[in-house]
Parts: structure tokens; C-alpha cells; sequence
């Protein structure tokens, strides 16, 4: 049984080069697009650097579907070249090549889906066949531009979470490397930047981090607005500047910041014995901030002056 079977009348094809003889009926990728071819490819053809048409869109195709889940029609449908087969299930070296035309049982052994090489998920490239970089481009590029008085959110994405024990929920941002690299290297970067007459009557940041706290008193659990975390495997060592949080200021008003700048601005903290925050003078120290230690509170002495009395 071929892994692709057209059954549309209508499709939309392109001419690729194959870099050998191709099966009928195999999903099969050619630079970053995916589709089968519906004749034979031999290597004699192949020898004299003939073209084959590769099916990349069609409205309806029978595929091989891998058995152990059921489809329900639009169902993202994903290619797995290592079994020959398509599945609903998404993994990350899998790539979605359509969505299902109608369902298909548990045990069912031909699915029917849409093929669409270009109708998916945001995806580029997989864990297996990355996206490679011959240049200093940028793979997403979104350029917005507003005038609208109100709050403006560009980018979107909300995921709601009900399976309980259930972890992550996050859009997850990962670099690898295995190089020395050079001064600097980020898995996500935030910017402002203000020109000449840009100002806020508020409050700025680069990056913002809020948690909305159960209504009710929860059970267990620390909530933090903001996890700074080190992960140190087996055999990791410590460089000279690994710590949990850096900061720095540059520029040419670097003196301006140094004069008048806070290491931090801390807003309704409170004021009394059992707040975060508690003015009250007991020998040279004047207030006092609340933190937590391998569960134990302490309290950081604060001072009105910069010199001791």
C-alpha cells in the first residue's frame, strides 16, 4: 500500500529534482516543502536529470495511518517518515503536512486528510531537519505599526490548562549551543526603546512579569511573579559570574543613572510588624524588608543614610 493515494480531482503540484529514484504514492520533502509524487521515479530518469511532480496540496488524500489513536475530522495530521505513516499525534521531530478529511477509528489503517504542505501549525523545520541558517536572517519577522489610544497587545496567545498534576503551559524558548560563543547570548530578549520625545506617564519596562493569585486561599505551593532558576547537571562547574540575576547600565548618561538610579522601586510593600516592609528605627538601622531563606523569614536592614551613624 503506497503511503499517498490522490482521490481528488483537483491538486496543486510542483517540479522538484530528486536526489534519487522515488516510490508512487511516498510523502517525500524537497527543500522545505512536503508532498508525494503519484508516478514512478527511476533512476534511469534520474540519470538524465529529469524533473518529477510532487502532490503538495490536495483536497483529498487516503495515507497510511499509524494505528493506536483515533482521528476525528480536522484533526492536525502529522507525517512520520521513520514509520512510513501519518498520525494525529504530535511529536517534535514530526511535521504537519494537513489536517484529517473525516475519522478514522482507533484500529483504522487509511486515514483521509486534506494535504496542505503550507496549511499547519506554525512550524519550521523539526528537532530532526532544523531550519538551517546560510545567513544572519530572521525566520519569524513581524513588523507592527499603531496609533490607537488604547492598550495594544501585537501578539496574543492564551492556553488554558484543566488536566490536574498537569506542568509547563508556557511558550518555551530554547538555544543550544556547543560553542564558545561571543559576548553575549540570550534565549529571549525584551526591548523598549524610546527616541527623543518617547516617555510613559506610568510605568515602562522591557519586560513584564504579573501573576493573578487564586481567589481563594490555595493549598500549597510558592507563587512568584518572576523564577529565576540554574540548573547544574553532573559534572557542572561555577564561572567566576554565575549568579541568579545580572544588572548592568551602559550608555554615554551612564553617570546620570549612577546619580539617581534605584538598584529597585518597590510599590505597596506596606508598613507595620508583620508587613514586607516595616519602618521602624532599632539601632543604626531605620526599616526593615522581609525575604524567605530555605523557608525561614529574614529581615534585610535598611538605612535613611548612606553613611553609618
Amino acid at each position: 500500500m503506497p503511503e499517498c493515494e490522490l482521490v481528488s480531482k483537483t491538486y496543486h503540484q510542483l517540479q522538484v529534482t530528486p536526489a534519487g529514484a522515488l516510490t508512487v504514492g511516498d510523502m517525500n520533502k524537497w527543500q522545505d516543502s512536503h508532498g508525494f509524487n503519484i508516478t514512478a521515479f527511476t533512476a534511469a530518469m534520474l540519470a538524465l536529470a529529469e524533473d518529477a511532480t510532487m502532490i503538495r496540496e490536495a483536497e483529498n488524500v487516503d495515507v497510511v495511518k499509524a494505528a493506536g489513536s483515533p482521528w476525528v475530522a480536522g484533526d492536525w495530521v502529522y507525517w512520520n517518515e521513520a514509520g512510513s505513516n501519518f498520525t494525529n499525534v504530535y511529536a517534535s521531530d514530526l511535521y504537519c503536512v494537513g489536517k484529517a478529511q473525516r475519522a478514522a477509528t482507533n484500529a483504522a489503517v487509511l486515514g483521509y486528510i486534506s494535504l496542505h504542505d503550507d496549511f499547519h501549525p506554525i512550524q519550521l523545520g523539526t528537532t530532526a531537519a532544523p531550519k538551517v541558517l546560510t545567513a544572519a536572517q530572521n525566520v519569524v519577522d513581524i513588523h507592527v505599526s499603531s496609533a490607537i489610544v488604547e492598550n495594544v497587545e501585537a501578539f496574543n496567545m492564551q492556553m488554558t490548562m484543566s488536566g490536574v498534576g498537569a506542568t509547563g503551559g508556557r511558550a518555551k524558548f530554547t538555544m543550544n549551543t556547543e560553542a564558545a560563543l561571543g559576548g553575549w547570548a540570550n534565549a529571549l530578549k525584551a526591548e523598549i526603546q524610546f527616541g527623543t520625545t518617547g516617555s510613559v506617564s506610568g510605568l515602562a519596562s522591557a519586560f513584564c512579569a504579573e501573576l493573578v493569585a487564586p481567589t481563594t486561599a490555595p493549598g500549597g505551593g510558592n507563587y512568584v511573579a518572576l523564577e529565576a532558576e540554574i540548573v547544574m547537571p553532573t559534572g557542572a562547574g561555577v564561572a567566576s559570574g554565575m549568579a541568579y540575576l545580572y544588572c548592568n547600565v551602559q550608555g554615554a548618561a551612564l553617570a546620570t543613572f549612577q546619580g539617581d538610579g534605584y538598584f529597585a522601586i518597590i510599590d505597596n510593600a506596606g508598613d507595620g510588624a508583620t508587613d514586607l516592609f516595616y519602618d521602624t528605627a532599632n539601632g543604626t538601622t531605620d526599616a526593615w524588608l522581609r525575604i524567605r531563606v530555605n523557608g525561614t523569614a529574614y529581615y534585610i536592614m535598611l538605612s535613611l543614610v548612606a553613611t553609618e551613624a
